[in-house]
């Protein structure tokens, strides 16, 4: 997870398609049906991730948090991205138009 000073803003659900289920960094990428975009999710270590199915549907519980686009905080991001063209893509486009990063914390998935 990247390190920065996150400020926590809501806790809120949302229906979404998991498109990638990457079990050694406890992450999910998914595409909120809502807002028609994707994101990327941190999972909660007591999720179990084995019952996460890919391309299935999911009303998903999420924290939402943004922080500040530090010069620390870009690298992190920039280091993490490499190898995904589509997450470098995002962290430009972050540079470029002023947006607070935003992080997605899975806490809970029901069917």
């Amino acid at each position: 997870m990247l390190n920065s000073d996150w400020k926590y803003v809501e806790t809120t659900q949302k229906r979404v398609r998991t498109i990638k289920v990457d079990s050694i960094n406890r992450r999910v990428d998914v595409f909120d049906l809502e807002l028609g975009c994707q994101l990327n999710f941190n999972v909660d270590h007591e999720i179990d991730l084995e019952k996460i199915k890919r391309a299935k549907i999911y009303v998903a519980t999420i924290k939402i948090y943004k922080a500040e686009f530090t010069e620390q905080l870009e690298r992190q991001m920039v280091e993490s991205a490499l190898g995904n063209p589509e997450q470098f893509k995002q962290v430009r486009a972050f540079k470029e138009s002023g947006a607070k990063p935003t992080r997605f914390d899975l806490i809970k998935i029901d069917h």
